[in-house]
């Protein structure tokens, strides 16, 4: 029991010796680290991608604490001097611009009208002159000699044709309208109304035209307006064949119109 008790304290005095030492090992390192310089930290700054973006959703602690290690170099960056912008003064010298050649164009606004023609209208005809007017009258000598009824009638059957007509034209037309319309209404009550019209009730308007030669002959018939029956027109072609040869014979051939009226008469 003795040797076991000694044993005891021999292994308890080693334990307590190491301890101490190790204690004070502790202790000394302690106070060698306390006396080094500590290191500068230094802030690395990693440009934004799209996995640090990806990973605010999922990290918001490591966001926070990046954010605020940033705040120190986004106030350094503020704090800088912004470079003085230079002033370019703009040179006073002045431009010379290159002249422009007169234009030749013509400004047709721009002449004189004269004031005793009225407003100009370049589409209006021309008036006649003192010799044409006096050429006109001479021509229009006889036709203008008839009743103005007749006139009218005239200018009905022929139109603007008339005016384009020569003087020779107009005074066979003027001269025979009395004689030619007697020898077409005579013609008309010898032949009557034609039959098939009377049966059928049939009347009506219709206009026919023909070439007169001077030897009476007649050429290039043709119905202009129709009755709009057939009996109707064939009585008006009829009409002018057996009046040709007793119609005013013209000095030149001439384009004759004839108007047929065909209207019964109830008893």
């Amino acid at each position: 029991m003795r040797s076991v008790a000694t044993h005891y304290r021999i292994y308890k005095d080693r334990f307590l010796l190491a301890f101490s030492l190790s204690i004070l090992a502790h202790i000394a390192l302690f106070f060698i680290y306390k006396s080094l310089p500590m290191p500068e930290k230094r802030v690395v700054l990693r440009p934004i991608s799209l996995g640090v973006l990806q990973q605010e959703n999922m990290q918001p602690n490591i966001i926070e604490s990046s954010t605020n290690t940033s705040q120190p170099q986004t106030e350094a960056t503020q704090n800088k001097p912004t470079p003085q912008q230079k002033i370019t003064k703009k040179s006073t010298a002045t431009i010379t611009q290159p002249q422009t050649p007169p234009s030749t164009d013509i400004d047709l606004q721009s002449l004189s009208i004269p004031q005793n023609t009225g407003e100009f209208n370049p589409f209006a005809s021309p008036k006649p002159s003192l010799t044409q007017e006096l050429k006109r009258q001479a021509d229009n000598a006889n036709f203008d000699k008839l009743p103005q009824k007749i006139r009218n009638d005239l200018l009905q059957l022929y139109g603007t044709e008339l005016q384009n007509m020569s003087k020779e034209e107009k005074d066979y037309l003027a001269e025979s309208y009395f004689l030619n319309g007697e020898v077409f209404q005579k013609t008309a009550d010898r032949m009557g109304y034609p039959q098939l019209a009377i049966y059928l009730k049939q009347q009506g308007v219709g206009l026919i035209e023909f070439v007169l030669y001077p030897d009476g002959h007649i050429e290039n018939v043709k119905i202009l307006q129709s009755t709009n029956a057939e009996a109707l027109d064939d009585s008006m072609r009829l009409l002018i064949e057996q009046s040709a040869k007793s119609l005013k014979r013209p000095p030149k051939p001439i384009t004759i119109r004839v108007r047929g009226n065909y209207n019964l008469r109830m008893q």
